[in-house]
């Protein structure tokens, strides 16, 4: 096995990207790795069209997506500082746009060796959204890849 040495966790900003900053974290004190987090600020509305949407369901959704999405952020940045206050050194990135995209430029300028991301079942609606980004990204990343899975 190579050394890893630069360890990368994608954010979504879900529940899942909890456990998967958890994991980065682990996997990073035991490797003596350096540690970086890519939020990506993705609004899946705009993508399928929602976005100029007056239905007063969809526009409730929408922003109950984007109070959901706050808040895990919150709890994201707040296991950041106790760690770093622990002492691991973790860099963090804020990306807006799509997610593969967004991902890819950031594992190519990093140098990246390891990417940890949540693992999620693609149901219909979400499958809608995000469309079929994770099987690319499998597809077009040039380092490895460790899918966490949620509860």
């Amino acid at each position: 096995m190579e050394d890893v040495k630069r360890i990368l966790v994608v954010s979504r900003s879900t529940v899942e990207c909890k456990k998967a900053l958890h994991y980065g974290v682990t996997l990073a004190k035991a490797f003596s790795a350096e540690l970086s987090l890519l939020h990506i600020e993705y609004d899946p509305f705009e993508k399928i069209g929602f976005r100029h949407v007056a239905s007063t369901s969809l526009s409730d959704f929408r922003e109950e997506y984007r109070v959901r999405e706050k808040q895990i952020r919150e709890e994201i940045d707040a296991r950041i500082r106790h760690e770093m206050a622990e002492g691991t050194i973790v860099s963090q990135m804020v990306e807006k746009g799509e997610p593969l995209e967004q991902t890819l430029r950031a594992v190519e300028k990093d140098k990246i060796d390891l990417i940890i991301m949540a693992a999620h079942e693609e149901g219909r609606i979400e499958r809608m959204v995000y469309g079929r980004s994770t099987h690319e990204l499998i597809r077009k990343l040039p380092c490895s890849i460790m899918f966490v899975k949620g509860e």
